[in-house]
């Protein structure tokens, strides 16, 4: 039988991981880090996994920070998009997590992966992570989810088609 004195020593068994579906001109960023956080294989989302607490609305500050420090960009409002419970072993200890998937547009910043924490990161078109077998079952739905809920973005603007002159007409 377990006593008050030994539950307070057990490791934490929950975690909550956070991550961004970042989409730009129909394509959204997926990145390749050194350790996944996310099941799928080569198919992962810049974010992170909270175990501690950290503050006031400490999800969305952290996933931001995150996106500034894995990538060098900026994003809009995050709205959750999905989620992917899990367990196994997540380096605090065997336990259950749950993975919060946000979706959010690109804002601003060059795409500059940080190499200690990603082996790469590439902007993947909707059509090929939506096709079967072109992505998880997981990250499949949050691109669904995530472009069901985000209006269509007005076409591009064509460019003016007089010119302009400076100085003397002649």
């Amino acid at each position: 039988m377990m006593t008050p004195a030994d539950e307070q020593t057990l490791p934490t068994a929950y975690h909550v991981g956070a991550f961004a579906l970042i989409a730009h001109r129909g394509a959204y960023l997926i990145t390749a880090p050194r350790t996944p956080l996310l099941p799928g294989g080569r198919h992962d989302l810049p974010g992170f996994v909270l175990s501690a607490a950290t503050g006031s609305n400490p999800v969305e500050l952290q996933l931001r920070r995150t996106i500034r420090e894995q990538l060098s960009l900026a994003v809009s409002d995050l709205k959750l998009v999905g989620s992917h419970a899990a367990r196994g072993s997540y380096g605090a200890g065997d336990g259950m997590r749950l993975n919060l998937i946000f979706g959010t547009e690109y804002c601003a910043g060059i795409l500059q992966p940080d190499h200690s924490q990603l082996t790469g990161a590439e902007w993947v078109p909707s059509e090929d992570l939506l096709r079967p077998g072109g992505a998880p079952d997981w990250l499949q739905g949050a691109v669904r989810e995530f472009e069901a809920i985000t209006p269509a973005a007005p076409p591009p603007e064509p460019a003016p088609t007089s010119r302009l002159r400076f100085g003397r007409r002649r």
